[in-house]
């Protein structure tokens, strides 16, 4: 009778992280689309005027996107820097879902 050794375990402590990881991302951003004041977070933005905010069209929801990816893209570039907030950067992704299922609602009509 030959004794075969067992195959060594493997190590999905990686795979755990980052789904454990990924699991709690998904569930700030649930929170913060529950929570998400538009009028609050964009007028944060001095590019876009309060009637740009109060507007129900699709050209004022895309200028409102348009603010917020470029926030996400200035947030992104100090990644690793001191001055990078994690925070900030969960905030303007929840933004921009809401924004883009704002959009997507103005221009189907519901």
């Amino acid at each position: 009778m030959s004794h075969r050794p067992l195959p060594a375990p493997q190590d999905d402590r990686p795979a755990r992280f980052a789904a454990a990881a990924g699991a709690a991302l998904e569930g700030a951003l649930a929170a913060g689309l529950n929570a998400y004041d538009r009028t609050s977070v964009l007028t944060r933005f001095h590019r876009l005027s309060p009637d740009s905010i109060a507007s129900e069209s699709p050209d004022a929801a895309r200028a409102a996107l348009k603010e917020i990816e470029r926030a996400m893209r200035g947030e992104r570039a100090r990644r690793g820097h001191w001055s990078y907030d994690l925070n900030r950067h969960i905030s303007l992704l929840v933004a921009h879902r809401a924004e883009t299922a704002r959009l997507h609602r103005l221009l189907n009509g519901g």
